[in-house]
């Protein structure tokens, strides 16, 4: 039996600038940067394709640097921040996000 394929576009809903973005982590990867960090927390907007990465010694500086991006996106840009999608791993599964 053959699998019937994804549809291309699970969601239509056209977004507004900033108000979905997609999380994920990579790494570790094998050179450490010069600072010491291994790990990068990628933040993508749904709307524009703005790409933001932070680079992390460690996985669970991502939650600070997630929380000071949304807090720049809400006083430089005066806009609300109000979906996140991630690949659904621990990682994010913080209760203070």
């Amino acid at each position: 039996m053959v699998q019937k394929p994804f549809p291309s576009n699970r969601d239509k809903r056209n977004y507004l600038t900033f108000e979905l973005l997609h999380l994920d982590i990579c790494g570790i990867m094998e050179i450490e940067s010069l600072g010491g960090s291994r790990d990068l927390l990628l933040i993508v907007d749904e709307a524009s394709e703005c790409m933001k990465g932070f680079c992390l010694r460690v996985k669970s500086e991502s939650e600070d640097y997630i929380r000071k991006y949304i807090t720049m996106l809400q006083t430089q840009f005066s806009m609300k921040l109000k979906f996140i999608r991630h690949d659904g791993v621990r990682k994010f599964a913080t209760r203070s996000l």
